[in-house]
């Protein structure tokens, strides 16, 4: 079965030498390393089951993410665990940005949306807030 693709445009002032086509789940990878980069992430959270994504083609899954790429539009819904003593929506602001410059940088691909769902904080055995 092939894979469906993203398509990135090339920019007008170059000749047209072909197409470049970017896998959905290059993108999630890409959006996976640079969560895991963003200081207060602990780790990614299991996102959950969502039956109508399911029988949708335009949804990537990765552990911690979905990409809805449907209308032109690419939305990722990032799932996380946070480090306790971080500001959680200075961080979630900071891993916005990180994924939205990731994609950008490596493939050229406008984001559209990147919703951060913070799942729980993750505390050492006998820590307390």
């Amino acid at each position: 079965m092939a894979e469906e693709t993203l398509t990135s445009e090339q920019s007008q002032e170059s000749e047209s030498i072909g197409r470049v086509e970017v896998a959905p789940g290059v993108l999630t990878t890409i959006a996976h390393y640079a969560t895991l980069d963003v200081d207060g992430v602990n780790k990614m959270a299991p996102a959950p089951a969502d039956v109508g994504q399911l029988f949708r083609r335009q949804v990537a899954r990765e552990e911690g993410i979905i990409l809805d790429y449907s209308d032109g539009t690419l939305i990722f819904d990032i799932y996380v665990l946070m480090d306790p003593h971080v500001n959680v929506r200075e961080t979630s602001q900071q891993l916005q940005r990180a994924v939205i410059e990731a994609i950008d940088k490596m493939v050229g691909i406008p984001v559209d949306k990147v919703n951060i769902h913070v799942e729980d904080i993750v505390y050492d055995i006998g820590e307390t807030a």
